[in-house]
């Protein structure tokens, strides 16, 4: 410890040579930090951005060798265009040109060919630059990677190369005889954090994350075209799969995932996914249902905090996936949540025959642009079925229509009078906020009062809202 600070006064009497942050001649005290303290600073940096402090002095030469967060992102290489106006007519290289001197049609296709040359140059500073630091850091000794690329301006199938890379750096950073005798154990992949984003990825990845990450808490695929079939692991917290296509995705399986974010993508049309997660938390399922035509299975989960289901589509659902046939299975499978926000749900939710499922630590359900146009029977079956509940949001639903005997005074149709019956609700101090576009707001305290003989006007609250569409 007296060595460290020894060593650290040393530094601080001394930062006034070499640049890192001096100016004018005072101290350097950015660079009389500690490398843990000036590693956590670099974690914030793009990858690029970690690798040019090299240049500030002999101090900085080598710490982003050892930064325990790597983030690379080909944003970094793309070119910073010229602003429309300020070179008008010098074909970007800021020399005055004339009209005269080249016609509209030659200055467009010249245009062209230096977008696709810059596009390209942007792209070979990228995998070089990429190539060189993913085997000069140890992936496996990272405590956060991230890597991104850009398809849209990579070379005709330039971004497969991607893929390739992290499997060198994989391949060459894994324990082997040689980094033992360097003093590291077989097991030394300390690796926590993986993002990859718009990366081709198959089963050889996938399997070898699981026998080497026995780290790994958090993985985030987004925009990834994956022919990874399971997804496996004994370490993951966190799963956070955005805009992916998966050729056939049959399972994800963790005893240890806490959190679960499937937001679009598409899988297999006949692929059944299932997902075993006995100790997941919270739950974010947002899909079109025929683009998991397969089906989605879900086993129970006790100890579900939160979940968010929005299934889209079910309204032109022209192919009858098993995702959109039989929604109310899904929602057995989460019947321990204690915070629901169902969003886009139709009219067969619930199925054509009558059904019952107990939703007993229910406290707050949200209904999203729901369709509840069938007399409330989707409502009706929530509170039933959900005997603690204590706040209820009906936000932009379709709710039954009404007619009007007199301007102004809206009452129930003939069919709601009929079809709803007053519903004793064992939670007698439930709050109701209903969110609405239209002039229809008494209308839905009358339907709100007729589904249940014991709720107080005073606990429903209207809100009205201008179009939320754009």
């Amino acid at each position: 410890m007296e060595l460290e600070e020894a060593a650290f006064r040393k530094r601080v009497r001394s930062s006034g040579d070499g640049g890192g942050g001096s100016s004018a001649g005072g101290p350097d005290r950015l660079s009389a930090l500690p490398d843990c303290l000036l590693h956590v600073i670099m974690s914030f940096m793009k990858a690029r951005q970690a690798v040019q402090t090299c240049v500030l002095s002999k101090r900085w030469r080598h710490l982003w060798l050892s930064v325990p967060c790597l983030d690379i992102d080909f944003d970094e290489f793309k070119k910073t265009p010229c602003a429309s106006g300020d070179n008008s007519g010098t074909g970007g290289d800021g020399n005055s040109g004339s009209d005269d001197d080249v016609s509209d049609s030659d200055s467009d296709r010249s245009g062209s060919d230096t977008d696709d040359v810059n596009k390209y140059k942007d792209w070979e500073g990228f995998e070089d630059f990429a190539v060189k630091v993913m085997l000069c850091c140890n992936i496996a000794q990272l405590d956060s990677f991230r890597l991104r690329v850009d398809v849209s301006r990579a070379p005709v199938l330039g971004y497969r190369q991607a893929a390739g890379w992290l499997r060198r750096a994989m391949k060459y950073c894994t324990p082997d005889p040689v980094s033992q005798r360097k003093g590291l154990s077989s097991s030394s992949w300390l690796l926590k954090r993986l993002h990859l984003c718009q990366i081709p990825l198959d089963n050889r990845f996938m399997k070898h994350v699981g026998s080497v990450c026995h780290s790994l808490e958090d993985l985030e695929l987004d925009n990834c075209t994956c022919e990874i079939q399971s997804i496996t692991s004994h370490s993951l917290k966190n799963l956070v799969l955005k805009s992916c296509r998966w050729r056939k995705l049959s399972d994800i399986t963790s005893p240890t995932l806490k959190t679960l974010v499937i937001d679009c993508g598409s899988n297999g049309d006949t692929c059944l996914l299932v997902i075993l997660a006995p100790a997941l938390s919270n739950l974010h399922l947002a899909v079109f249902i025929d683009e998991f035509r397969g089906g989605i299975s879900l086993n129970k989960v006790p100890s579900l905090a939160k979940a968010l289901i929005n299934l889209r589509g079910h309204k032109f659902d022209m192919f009858r996936s098993e995702l959109g046939g039989d929604q109310f299975k899904l929602l057995c499978s989460i019947s321990n949540v204690a915070s629901l926000e169902l969003s886009d749900v139709g009219t067969t939710v619930l199925g054509e025959e009558s059904r019952f499922q107990e939703f007993k630590n229910l406290r707050n359900l949200l209904l999203d642009d729901c369709d509840l146009s069938d007399d409330l029977r989707t409502l009706v079956f929530f509170l039933q079925s959900s005997p603690n509940l204590e706040k209820l949001t009906l936000q932009h639903c379709q709710f039954p229509a009404y007619s009007k005997e007199k301007i102004g005074t809206p009452i129930l149709n003939k069919t709601s009078s009929s079809e709803l019956g007053g519903l004793d609700l064992l939670c007698e101090n439930l709050k109701v906020e209903i969110i609405y576009q239209y002039d229809y707001g008494p209308h839905l305290i009358q339907l709100m009062l007729r589904v249940s003989v014991n709720l107080s006007k005073n606990n429903i609250k209207l809100t009205k809202v201008e179009s939320h569409w754009c």
